[in-house]
């Protein structure tokens, strides 16, 4: 009697084990999909933003923007960094420089503050007009090449409109837009 009831407890064992297995194989099983599908709520999901202006309707998700988005934004990155006086210079480089990620700080920041001092010293703005028409798209390079006339004035005297062409380098990681360079076209980042 007393065999079989080891018997019994060895094969209760066994059942225990098996079910033990193949929960722990469906709880690892429903773990991974769920993971899954919450990766891709979180990277697919639509949301639309205001930027400081608004021409157009954009869209963007955990993963991407789309171009009018891109538009908008280098168009607002080109104004915070050429139009500028004495008095707003270092608000406008402020501004900028919150859309600027960590490693990128240390190239940039030294350049904008030098720009900043100089525009104070020399008493110079500017201003940036875009040409309609001239504005260039790439979401595969996430930059845009935007031409237009850049005027400024030292002191009193206006200086000769300057037809120039800008590229703003931007990135789109896990849902934040991050500003990686402004350089005009034939000169180094900036």
């Amino acid at each position: 009697m007393e065999l079989h009831h080891e018997k019994n407890l060895i094969a209760l064992s066994k059942l225990l084990n098996v079910l033990l297995l193949v929960g722990f194989v469906v709880m690892t099983t429903v773990s991974i999909v769920l993971g899954l599908a919450l990766n891709r709520t979180m990277n697919h999901q639509e949301r639309t933003l205001v930027p400081p202006t608004i021409s157009q309707a954009f869209t963007i998700s955990g993963a991407s923007v789309d171009a009018p988005y891109l538009q908008m934004m280098g168009e607002y990155f080109l104004f915070l960094k050429l139009n500028v006086t004495p008095a707003n210079v270092s608000r406008q480089y402020g501004r900028l420089l919150d859309y600027v990620p960590p490693e990128k700080w240390a190239g940039i920041q030294p350049l904008l503050l030098t720009d900043a001092t100089q525009i104070q010293k020399s008493n110079i703005s500017s201003r940036f007009d875009p040409l309609p028409g001239q504005t260039h798209v790439s979401l595969e390079s996430m930059q845009i090449k935007q031409k237009g006339q850049l005027i400024k004035t030292v002191g009193d005297r206006e200086l000769p409109a300057e037809e120039v062409t800008y590229i703003v380098q931007m990135a789109y990681d896990n849902g934040l837009l991050e500003l990686h360079g402004i350089m005009k076209e034939g000169q180094p980042n900036d």
